[in-house]
């Protein structure tokens, strides 16, 4: 994994050298091992990079191939299949890595290269003759891609602060607040919480051409993957194998050692029982947090369970409150977009600890979506009474469209009517795309198919490429591989619950863990003084939400923000995150990125 970023001019102004550095920048910490940049009179494209796959300075980036240069972010799990391919075609490799592999695909196959590419992956290729940008982001949207198109020239980006700094209008957009307030921080794409930068949706190409024009394309999309009709045991086996698949590939595709994130949840721990049998001298890591009025803030006592059992190098990390808020304007300016979810300081601390011995370690993320994992499901499953909307509302939605309107400016709230389709764009939006779904799809169907992609990739996975990529390390997620997904998806939703949450899952395991593990209550991993605030932390919040750029920013219901600060810990979203902290979090991150 690596950082990318580029600009594209349309018009023969010189390019800026504080623009070029303000890009580099911004993607520095994604890679340490290399840095290298390629420029003409139209074009910049910049690389640090993390060497995994073929670590020598051959497959050093951009990369040059007859008339095209690649950057490229990610890995692709194929390449040597690929690779093979293309020798009997003609081709020759001057490395041994994935990068020229994608870029002597798109040499052979033009654009359809994507469809060869079994990874995760976020690439630019520039063809210098024909002054064309091809970019391409992959099915499930792992990696990120940020672009800006205006004033005769298009910036893109791992990150998107280089972009930000390179603007000189930096606006918040109210239809990614309304998101953001609404879906615990899920922007989806191609929104971003800044007006005009936007992100490539997942399965997404474009072409940008020296004219300016953009062609935008998509080559696939999760919504056709159709319902069939599986034996139990044709499950059982279909699941086992794509899921050692996806844990095998992401263990041997690597030239470095592959090291394993153990809360000592299921999904974590059959990562590592799996990992176990293709890989002997395992290191697995954990992190724990203090515990605030019994809010538990670790799962030590399983994790080392786990490691024990299974004999793995074991290292786990406890954090303090004091560095755990030393470090929150750190967490906050790793975030390329405002995330509110707690874990985000805690994969940032794990990553900052695990990064000093390991580049890459598989983590557990979207097991839950992908399996059944959460208790809501039955739930939704058996809802008769609402519609689409309503339904999904009463699990998804932090709050209310009146309480939105509540907590935000008046002066907002104008610029929001005046943007928005209707009175509340986020259920307009989502309510649209359940109704162009299969008809026939029940509605946990459709909602598994929102939460792949959607819900999960806005928060989870890029929380986790976020925190792990500001410490240089590659973090890799076998149960949302594109097999493995495309297949769960074929199932039908009761399936995946009608014998509890997981069930699935967990009947597979019963082959790798013990039952203590399996059948564990399940622990929804909160960092305490992040949702019990107060002392330090409370000061922390209080100071940012009553600062001189929060005044004039102006975007909070003064009124409302000081009845919070009154009473912090009596005002939670309907889904339990702390209302003082999801202030707080978007004052910081404005106050980091556009103030500064």
């Amino acid at each position: 994994m690596c950082g990318i970023c580029g600009e594209f001019k349309f018009n023969t102004k010189n390019f800026s050298n504080e623009n070029l550095n303000n890009l580099m920048d911004s993607i520095s910490s994604r890679g340490n091992d290399s840095r290298g940049t390629y420029m003409d009179d139209d074009v910049f494209l910049g690389h640090h990079r993390l060497a995994i796959i073929d670590t020598s300075n051959k497959s050093n980036q951009p990369m040059k191939v007859e008339k095209y240069v690649i950057v490229f972010n990610g890995v692709i799990f194929n390449y040597r299949e690929l690779r093979s391919v293309l020798l009997k075609k003609g081709h020759s490799f001057s490395s041994s890595g994935d990068t020229e592999v994608i870029i002597r695909s798109y040499i052979e196959y033009g654009s359809d290269c994507v469809n060869y590419l079994d990874g995760v992956f976020a690439f630019c290729i520039y063809d210098i003759e024909n002054k064309i940008l091809f970019l391409a982001r992959d099915r499930i949207g792992i990696k990120p891609l940020y672009y800006l198109h205006e004033s005769g020239q298009f910036y893109f980006s791992s990150h998107m602060k280089g972009i930000l700094k390179n603007m000189t209008k930096r606006k918040v957009n109210p239809i990614a607040l309304n998101y953001q307030f609404t879906l615990h921080s899920v922007v989806p794409a191609p929104h971003t919480i800044i007006d005009n930068i936007q992100k490539l949706e997942p399965g997404y190409t474009i072409t940008v051409h020296k004219s300016g024009k953009i062609d935008k394309a998509k080559y696939f999309d999760i919504d056709k993957i159709q319902l069939s009709k599986y034996k139990t045991n044709e499950i059982y086996e279909n699941i086992s194998s794509l899921l050692t698949s996806a844990i095998k590939k992401r263990i041997n595709v690597a030239d470095v050692p592959v090291g394993i994130l153990l809360s000592g949840g299921l999904d974590s721990s059959l990562i590592t029982a799996i990992s176990k049998e293709y890989k002997n001298n395992l290191n697995t890591y954990s992190i724990g947090f203090e515990t605030i009025n019994k809010e538990e803030g670790n799962e030590f006592y399983y994790s080392d369970l786990v490691a024990r059992d299974l004999k793995t190098s074991h290292e786990k990390y406890s954090v303090t409150n004091h560095d755990l808020l030393h470090n929150l304007d750190d967490v906050i300016m790793s975030m390329s977009e405002p995330m509110f979810s707690q874990d985000s300081s805690a994969f940032y601390l794990l990553a900052k600890n695990v990064s000093k011995s390991a580049k890459v370690v598989l983590s557990g993320q979207g097991a839950d979506e992908v399996f059944g994992g959460y208790f809501w499901y039955e739930k939704i499953m058996r809802e008769k009474d609402l519609n689409n909307i309503e339904t999904l509302s009463k699990y998804y939605f932090d709050r209310s469209y009146d309480n939105y309107k509540k907590i935000i400016h008046s002066d907002f709230i104008k610029i929001i009517h005046s943007d928005f389709i209707g009175e509340n764009y986020v259920s307009n939006n989502i309510e649209s795309r359940l109704d162009q779904m299969d008809p026939s799809l029940s509605m946990l169907d459709k909602v598994f198919r929102l939460e792949l992609s959607m819900f999960i990739i806005d928060d989870p996975v890029k929380r986790v490429d976020n925190m792990t990529m500001s410490h240089s390390l590659e973090a890799r997620v076998p149960f949302l591989d594109i097999d493995l997904i495309s297949f769960m998806l074929s199932v039908r939703s009761d399936k995946k619950i009608e014998n509890g949450e997981k069930c699935l899952l967990k009947e597979i395991s019963k082959k790798y863990l013990s039952n203590k593990i399996i059948n564990r209550e399940k622990f929804y991993f909160p960092v305490p003084p992040l949702k019990i605030i107060k002392d330090k932390f409370f000061d922390y919040c209080r100071e940012i939400l009553l600062s001189e750029s929060a005044q004039e920013r102006n975007l909070y219901n003064t009124l409302y923000i000081n009845k919070i600060l009154e009473k912090p810990n009596e005002h939670f979203t309907n889904l339990n995150g702390n209302e003082l902290w999801h202030f707080t979090l978007l004052e910081r991150w404005l106050q980091l990125n556009i103030d500064q």
